[in-house]
This record gives C-alpha cells, structure tokens and sequence, in this order.
C-alpha cells in the first residue's frame, strides 16, 4: 500500500513539474518577444536621425533588450512599439505623429529601469487642414487650423515678401492678420522650425477684384430685388464692415435678390465669378444667374458661411463678356441670407 502512494505522489510531482514548465514557457514566449535580459544600454544610434511623424527609425547598439518604454522628451510624447521587434541589438519603431519637431533627445527605459538618451529631430512641417476666409484685404483677420502650428516663424504670400502678422498660434491654431498686396490671388508659404509648405487653398485679393458687393454695392451695381429687404449690414461679414443682408420676405416665396446695372461691367481678362454667403436655420435651395442666363442652383448650408466660386471659360462659357445683371432667387418660403464679396478675379 505504502509503495503504491509513493508511486501516485511521485507521477503527480512530475506532472505538476511538467505543467509549471509548459505555464512557464507559456509566460515568456505567448507575445513572440525574444527571450533575453536586460542590458547596460550604454550607447545606441537611431538611423535615419530625423524624420517626420508615421516614418519607421530603427535603434541599435547593444544590450537594449527588454525596452519597456520610448519617449521624446520634447513635451514628452510617449511612442508605441512592438516587443517582438526589440532584440538586444536593434529595437524598430515609428516617430509618433504626435511628436514635436526640432531637435530633441528619445529616451529609452528597459525592465531594469535602466535609460538610454539618443539625439533625433523630428520633421514636422506644418499641416494645415483649413483657412477661414480664403478672401483677404489689409488687415483682414484669418485663422488656419491644422497642426504643427506653434513653432511657426513667418506667413508670407507666395510669390511675394508680403509678410502677414502673426497674431497668435498654438499647436492646431494659428491666427495671422494679412497684408496689403498687389497679387490678384496665391497660396500662403507658411514656415516652422522644420520647414516651409505652400497652403492648398489659394487667397483672393478683394481689392485687386472687380466687385459687384464689398462693403456696398460697387460699379453701378443697384438694387432692383423684390420680395424682401436687401441692405448692407454690419450683422455679419467675411471682409471689411459689411455684407449684403438679404431677408427674404417669410409670408412669401421666391424672392429674388437682383443686383442689376443701368450699364455693365466688362470682365474681360477676369478668371473666377465667386461670392460667400452664410445660411438660415435651416439648409435652403438658392438658384442664381449671370446675365439671366447659366442657371445654378446651389444649397447653402444652415448656420455658417459657404464659398462658391466658377470658372468663367468653363461654367459661364455663353455669358457676354459685359455683365449687367447678377441675381440670387430663394427657393419657395423666405428665410435671412448674408452675401459678401460678390465679384470676379482673375
């Protein structure tokens, strides 16, 4: 009897012994990580030694197994990597698109605590997602949103020295006051720390127009409408003091904004027909012609201020090249629409 549970614990321990192995194993080889210790980390290169944020840059040395954590210490932004990618020679990563640019040292840490500080610089030019308005005089205010903002240096028309002012900027944000300028429309070459990029939007020129509403009617424009008030108004503007209000008669429908000239104007050599206007409560259908011909219909969004702009060689190819007539006619019921800088530019 005494031999038998001798036997039974014996296989018992062994299977145990086995199982703690397997659990073991388990434990250190489960994410695919190499098995290695921690080193010293006394030295280590990063090639390439800058780059932008997304880009893959590989660490190598020796003893830099077990990284637990990397960190650019420039506002200490923190970036991910994959474990299986650390050997005790090399450790592959990404710049995080978060990291900011310039000169700057990435840390290392290991399990052991242990830390490794390599010189980097991270490109990052700016970026910029949006420009509100793309419509500009002296001294119009316009913000860029985007990122990679903060360390920007100078603003400056493409093309030109003429330098708008920086009236503050933060990592997403930058405000800037634009300058006087002869160009009839360009991009704007923004510079930071990393670098310079040319904006994708380009910037009208208001005062190098010809316009049929600024701040006022212009250029024997006059107001011939029906069904509504339309009178500048300093509610709301994109440039300068005013826009056109347009309040459309509410117990009404389809009144019509006509701007109409007891002349013309000539727009030879005028690229661009284009106007903002800024919505109801509500989205509402707006049809509107040149000359009482090319009709458009445009929806124009609640709340906010849209751009419209159309080239004339391809959109308005049959109008004369003498304009007379510029009306904007409301769908059904009347609701209160702003229009500013209604012009054309080359």
């Amino acid at each position: 009897m005494k031999s038998i549970i001798v036997k039974t614990l014996t296989k018992l321990s062994l299977l145990l012994l086995t199982v703690s192995v397997i659990l073991i194993s388990c434990e250190k080889d489960g994410d695919g990580s190499p098995d290695m210790s921690a080193g010293a980390m006394s030295s280590g290169t990063i090639a390439p030694n800058s780059a932008a944020g997304g880009e893959v840059i590989t660490l190598t040395g020796s003893g830099i197994g077990q990284i637990r954590s990397i960190v650019f210490d420039k506002n200490n932004v923190p970036a991910p990597f994959t474990s299986t990618l650390n050997t005790e020679t090399n450790l592959v990563f990404r710049v995080p698109d978060t990291a900011f640019g310039g000169p700057q040292n990435i840390i290392f840490t290991n399990s052991e605590g242990k830390t490794l500080s390599v010189p980097f610089s991270v490109i990052a030019l700016p970026n910029i997602t949006s420009a509100f308005p793309t419509d500009f005089e002296a001294g119009t205010t316009v913000t860029i949103k985007g990122n990679n903002l903060d360390d920007v240096t100078s603003v400056v028309l493409e093309g030109t020295t003429n330098a708008a002012t920086i009236v503050s900027k933060t990592r997403k944000q930058l405000v800037i006051t634009m300058p006087a300028s002869n160009v009839d429309r360009a991009k704007l070459k923004i510079t930071n720390l990393s670098g310079e990029r040319l904006t994708d939007m380009d910037f009208v020129n208001v005062s190098k127009a010809l316009t049929v509403f600024t701040d006022q009617l212009n250029n024997g424009f006059e107001n011939w409408g029906w069904g509504g008030t339309f009178a500048a108004s300093a509610d709301d503007k994109i440039t300068g003091a005013s826009s056109l209000k347009a309040a459309f008669d509410p117990g009404g429908s389809w009144g019509g904004l006509q701007l109409g000239n007891g002349g013309s104007i000539n727009i030879t050599g005028y690229k661009y027909f284009g106007f903002w206007v800024k919505g109801a409560d509500i989205d509402k259908n707006v049809q509107f012609w040149l000359n009482w011909g090319n009709q458009k219909v445009i929806t124009v969004p609640a709340n906010k201020w849209t751009y419209f702009r159309y080239e004339l060689a391809t959109q308005y190819a049959g109008v004369s090249m003498s304009i007379n007539n510029v009306t904007f006619q409301i769908f059904e019921a009347g609701k209160t629409l702003y229009f500013d800088n209604i012009m054309f530019f080359k």
